[in-house]
Order: C-alpha cells, then sequence, then structure tokens
C-alpha cells in the first residue's frame, strides 16, 4: 500500500525560500490550475522524482525537472537565481509513515543521493528521528540493501518477482515498471496504454507488470518454465563438455568409447558398466594389464646384447615392418584428408551459389508481390502491351516441359541448402575423425623409429653392452601404462559426473512433468474475465464510441492488454476514446486488484486527463466514477480552461474530494514559519 501524505518543493534563492506545500488525502485528489504553465505539473513530476521514478517521464536526475527547479524562479517582475532546490515526500503504507528528500540543485551533494527521515514530514527536525541515506538510479540500487528502491520495496511490503531479460538472464521487476501501470504522465503516458514504461532491460515488461498487479498464477509458472529452460540448457552444455572431453582425450590414446550417450538421459547401473573404453579390441583395463606382463617378462631379460642378439635382430625387423604398415596407412588417410578437403570446398562454393540464388529469387517474390499490390499486368504473368500470357523465364517453350513458378524454385533451392548443408557437416566430421587419425599414426611411426634406433644401436654396439632396446622399451611401455591409467582413471571419474546430472536430468523431467497442462489456472481465468468485464462498463460509462459493439473487445490472453479481433484496439478507437480507454484499463487493473487480492498498491496518478478535448460530462462520470472507489489514492492534474470544466468539479459532494487550487504560480514564497 501506498499513500502520498504531503509534498513539499523548497527552492533557495538569495531573496528567501520558495516553493510549494501541499497535503492530500484518501480517494480523489485535484490539482487544478487555470493556466497550463502555472507549475501544476512540475508539482506532480515531484511525486515521481522523490520517488525515483522519473524515467516514466523519459529520463534520470534533475533534468526532467523543469527550469524553476535549477535555473531561475519568477517572483513577479523579479527573477531569482536558483541557489538550492530539493523536494520532500511523505508517503505512508498503512502501518509507518517516512519523509524523503532528495536534492533537485545542490552543491556537494549528488541528486542520487535519497535521504528517508522515519517520521512525518513535521517532525524531521526533532532530536530522535532516525535518517538514513541512500542511493537510486546506481548499479544494485534494487538490489542492495542501501539502494532507495530496495528499501522502498520492502516498505511498501512488495515482494518483486525475478522475471526474463532481454538478454536471457533474470532479473527483478523494477518498480519504476510496476508504477508507469498508475502513473499516467502528461507528455507520453496518453499515446497508449503503459506508453510511459521505461525499457528496463526486461522482456515483455508489460507483460510481467499485468501478471504480477493481478498477481496471476502464470507469472509463478512463467518462473518455473524459466528456471527449467536454464537448467535444461546447463545440464545438455555440461554433458556436451564432458562427451567432448572423454572423446579427444580417448582417441589421443588411439582407443575407442563405447556406450557414451551423446544426450542427457537417466543411466541405469547397466548403462555405467556398459561405459568403458577399448583398445586393440581389449578393455581398456585388460590392456594395462598386458603392458604390465609385457613390462615384467623385460625385466627378467638379462639386460646385455650378447644375450639377446637373434630377438632384437627379429623384433627390429617387426618394428620396421609395423613402420612400413602405418606410413602406408598415413599416406592413405592423408590422400583422404585431400580428397575430403576438396569435396568440402566444393560443397561451401555451392552453398554460396544456393544462398545467392535463394537472395535473388526472394527479391524476384518480393518485387513481384509490390507488383501485384500495385496492380501491375506483369505480376499476373500477362504481357502489358498485348495481353499475352507471359513466363517468368527465358526458357522457350517446349510444350512439354514444366517450368518451376519463383516460389516453386524458392522452395526447391530451400531444400537443396539443406541437404548441402546435412553433406558438409558430414564431411566436415569424417575430416576431424582423419586429422585425428594422422595424428596418431605420426605419433606411433614416431615412436617406433625411436624404437628402430635403439634395436639397430643394439645390433652395431659390442656384445658386453647394456641392451639399449630394453631400456626404451620398458621405459616406452612405463609410460603408455602411465598415459593409459591416468585415462582410466579420469574415464571413470566423468562416468560419476555423468552419473550426478543425470540424476539432476531425472528431476529436471519430474519437475517439467509436474507444470499445469494448462496455461492459465481457473484463479487466472476468472481475473482477466473480471478485468474485461470491468474494463467494458468502464468504457460504456465514459462514452466509448469508436465501435459499436463493445462485446468486440477482449482481453488477450497473451499480453492481457484490450484488443480487437486480435488487434490492439487503439487502431480502432479515435484520439478521444484512446483516451478513455487508457482511463478504463487503468481502473479497471485497480478494481480487479481490489477485488482478487492483487498486488496493485492502490495509488494512481492522471496528469491532464482531458485530452483531446474530452466532453465535460465524461469527465464528470471520470470524476464519480472514481470517487465510489474503495481503498485507493487518486491524485489528478487537471488545467480549468473553461467553465465546463469548472463545472463538473462543482457538481461533485464537496466532501467526497480533496481540490488543491493551485494559483498563477504554485511556487510562492515561503514565510520564515513555513521553512
Amino acid at each position: 500500500m501506498l499513500r502520498i501524505n504531503r509534498v513539499k518543493i523548497q527552492i533557495n534563492t538569495s531573496n528567501g525560500s520558495y516553493g510549494y506545500d501541499d497535503t492530500l488525502t484518501d480517494g480523489l485528489n485535484i490539482i487544478a490550475s487555470e493556466d497550463n504553465t502555472s507549475g501544476k505539473s512540475s508539482v506532480i513530476a515531484a511525486i515521481y522524482y522523490s520517488l525515483g521514478f522519473e524515467e516514466i517521464i523519459g529520463g534520470k536526475g534533475e533534468k526532467v525537472l523543469t527550469a524553476v527547479y535549477k535555473t531561475a524562479i519568477e517572483d513577479g517582475e523579479d527573477v531569482w537565481p536558483v541557489l538550492e532546490s530539493g523536494v520532500y515526500l511523505e508517503i505512508h503504507n498503512g502501518k509507518e509513515t517516512i519523509t524523503i528528500y532528495r536534492s533537485a540543485t545542490m552543491e556537494g551533494r549528488d541528486n542520487r543521493l535519497v535521504t528517508v527521515y522515519h517520521s512525518e514530514m513535521s517532525n524531521i527536525k526533532k532530536s530522535g528521528v532516525v535518517v538514513e541515506d541512500m542511493y537510486v538510479h546506481m548499479p544494485n540500487s534494487a538490489v542492495n540493501v542501501k539502494g532507495f528502491h530496495t528499501f522502498l520495496e520492502r516498505f511498501l511490503y512488495i515482494e518483486l518477482p525475478l522475471v526474463p531479460a532481454a538478454d536471457d538472464g533474470t532479473r527483478k521487476l523494477y518498480l519504476q515498471l510496476i508504477f508507469a501501470a498508475m502513473f499516467i504522465e502528461q507528455k507520453n503516458g496518453w499515446s497508449n496504454i503503459m506508453s510511459g514504461m521505461p525499457f528496463l532491460g526486461i522482456r515483455e515488461s508489460k507483460k510481467r507488470v499485468l501478471e504480477f498487479i493481478l498477481r496471476l498464477d502464470t507469472l509463478e509458472n512463467e518462473k518455473k518454465k524459466d528456471s527449467l529452460r536454464t537448467r535444461d540448457s546447463s545440464i545438455k552444455f555440461q554433458w556436451d563438455t564432458i562427451i567432448k572431453e572423454l572423446n579427444i582425450l580417448v582417441y589421443r590414446e588411439a582407443c575407442n568409447p563405447k556406450g557414451l550417450p551423446m544426450f542427457p538421459q537417466i543411466l541405469s547401473e547397466e548403462d555405467l558398466s556398459n561405459m568403458f573404453i577399448k583398445k586393440d579390441g581389449v578393455e581398456i583395463e585388460e590392456y594395462i594389464e598386458m603392458l604390465q606382463e609385457q613390462y615384467n617378462n623385460l625385466t627378467v631379460l638379462k639386460p646385455k646384447i650378447v644375450d639377446n642378439f637373434e630377438e632384437i635382430q627379429v623384433e627390429l625387423n617387426a618394428t620396421e615392418s609395423s613402420i612400413q604398415e602405418f606410413e602406408r596407412e598415413l599416406y592413405r588417410n592423408r590422400s583422404l584428408q585431400h580428397s575430403e578437403k576438396s569435396i568440402i570446398d566444393k560443397l561451401t562454393s555451392n552453398l554460396e551459389i544456393i544462398e545467392t540464388d535463394i537472395k535473388n529469387n526472394k527479391d524476384a517474390a518480393r518485387l513481384r508481390t509490390l507488383g501485384s499490390e500495385l496492380d501491375l499486368m506483369t505480376s499476373k504473368d500477362t504481357c502489358p502491351v498485348c495481353s499475352q500470357p507471359i513466363q517468368d523465364t527465358l526458357i522457350p517453350d517446349s510444350g512439354y516441359m514444366q517450368v518451376m513458378s519463383i516460389d516453386e524454385n524458392i522452395r526447391h533451392l530451400n531444400a537443396q541448402n539443406e541437404m548441402l548443408e546435412f553433406a558438409q557437416n558430414s564431411h566436415k566430421r569424417n575430416m576431424e575423425k582423419i586429422q585425428e587419425r594422422i595424428k596418431q599414426l605420426e605419433n606411433s611411426i614416431l615412436s617406433l623409429r625411436s624404437m628402430a634406433k635403439s634395436l639397430r644401436n643394439d645390433l652395431y654396439s659390442i656384445n658386453e653392452n647394456i641392451s639399449e632396446s630394453i631400456i626404451h622399451k620398458k621405459l616406452q611401455l612405463d609410460a603408455e601404462m602411465n598415459s593409459l591409467q591416468r585415462l582410466s582413471d579420469f574415464f571413470n571419474a566423468q562416468k560419476q559426473k555423468l552419473k550426478d546430472l543425470s540424476n539432476d536430468w531425472k528431476d529436471y523431467l519430474k519437475d517439467k512433468a509436474d507444470l499445469p497442462k494448462k496455461k492459465f489456472s481457473d484463479s487466472d481465468e476468472e481475473k482477466i474475465k473480471i478485468l474485461r468485464n470491468h474494463f467494458i462498463g468502464s468504457l460504456t460509462q465514459f462514452g466509448y464510441k469508436s465501435i459499436p459493439n463493445l462485446n468486440q473487445i477482449d482481453i488477450s490472453m497473451d499480453s492481457y492488454l484490450p484488443v480487437i479481433e486480435g488487434f490492439d484496439m487503439k487502431f480502432d478507437s479515435s484520439a478521444s476514446d484512446n483516451i478513455r480507454a487508457i482511463w478504463s484499463f487503468v481502473l479497471s487493473l485497480l478494481e480487479t486488484s481490489n477485488e482478487k487480492s492483487g498486488n496493485h498498491p492502490g495509488t494512481l496518478i492522471f496528469d491532464e486527463p482531458a485530452q483531446h478535448s474530452i466532453v465535460s460530462s465524461d469527465v464528470e462520470k471520470f470524476f464519480n466514477h472514481i470517487i465510489k472507489l474503495k481503498n485507493c489514492q487518486v491524485i489528478i492534474g487537471m488545467t480549468i480552461r473553461d467553465s465546463d470544466t469548472r463545472q463538473a468539479i462543482n457538481k461533485l459532494p464537496s466532501n467526497s474530494f480533496n481540490l488543491i487550487k493551485v494559483p498563477y504560480k504554485a511556487f510562492k514564497k515561503f514565510s520564515a514559519d513555513s521553512e
């Protein structure tokens, strides 16, 4: 709940203090002046400014305020330069009263500093009053403890939800957006419903605000859906990262992974046991045991060459044979690599041609559409001179060959484009596998050549020398065992991570299945129905006549805004009826929230609602409608130019509203006592 009790504007000059000071009440408050330049809107702007809502007016800081706050103030024929200026605002939340002070012009004080006095305005100078300094319009001022809007959110007993942001993250639904649905500003506020809402990086901000004010269940459902989308993306990203990393490391060791699921799924113990690594047709643990056995056999061999000469010769022959076989395979793979590269280059070139053809055909189709709108004969495949049929092709008509139209060409080219992209991606995957195999072969050949070198050194060494090849082979086996063991340990650790992600995926699927099947709950549908009934009833009362049958108007279940046959009703409304529609929607939103325990703070501001020469009888009905509302405060700024508007106000029961008459100039010199 928000109630504005008192507004005080203080402007200090060398001639003393000037300003404005008045109190407001529950119900209808009319701030009236006979001239639109008397400062009435400057008083209303002070309310926006002190609450940090000046973005609704169209900017931040003192620049949204008029010159009287910043430059000079007129007093009769005298003009006094402004030395300092600021705004005091006393507000009430139903339990507590505070006074807010924010400077507009003051040396040494930034206008983003807000001072909160925990007392009524008349008591702020008394000792014992708790005073806090806060900030506004700075990073995190809506979430940090010393942020003024964080404080204001708590003070008004509002719990702002996290909603989807334009950057695909989530942000708090800012107070400025919510109050843009209730504070209708003079210049921008009357062009459309909630047209004064600033852009603060919230996706579909109007929709989110209406969901919050009406307290629709779908807002909570949307938050759950957004959370589920985030969880879905996170699990898939982590899963994909693990699988890719495992594949890279496994293939690097010339091994093959088995049973790795490419996408998230619920894994059983059997699924986990079926995930393993194979090398040369056996599981990696068995292969490591085979290497260990070879290492042990080398350990028992006699280390001198003279004892192993024949074995060394046989092993050298086998090693050289393996080198030749690997080199042949390397040559074949390099040939395949070259072939794949040629195919990919050709596919890329063909794709560029097809994409160009698609663009050209779409341009041609667009031009044909423009031609048909202009009623050109050529757009109807007819010669404009002789009225003979023509085709959109230069190929001679053979009588039996069917020529495709432009639209058929576009569909055909799109299909070709998809086919070529699929082929290109397939060949790129083949290229990656070939390149990985080439690296494996190059490493194997390098290792075998090193081994062959050691074997040759043994053959040509003195018989009593220690065998270099045995030592080299032991080192090689030890290194390979350590590398494969590290891979096996890492693979098992990643399996555990996949199991944890699988459990997260199971929880995600369960939460997704638990989402309501209907977009709107029965309560939501009832609230939207009540909003529509109030809206149409108000339109009827205020004399909306742009369409004869108001039952054609509906509340969009997508945007929660009024539509006619699916389109914004503004397009079917006259200028004055568009004003009536804004009156009706803003008031209906308050009424629906009050009836169905929504989140509306209960305060409205209309600055110059009698736009576009609306007849005084409708303005009178507008006033009477507001007077009948309960548990609310409505502040209206009006210029009374004619007797009809004055008469409409005079017809209201005197005890049903608070009339604040603004003289020729709203800002007057304060007496010494009032300062």
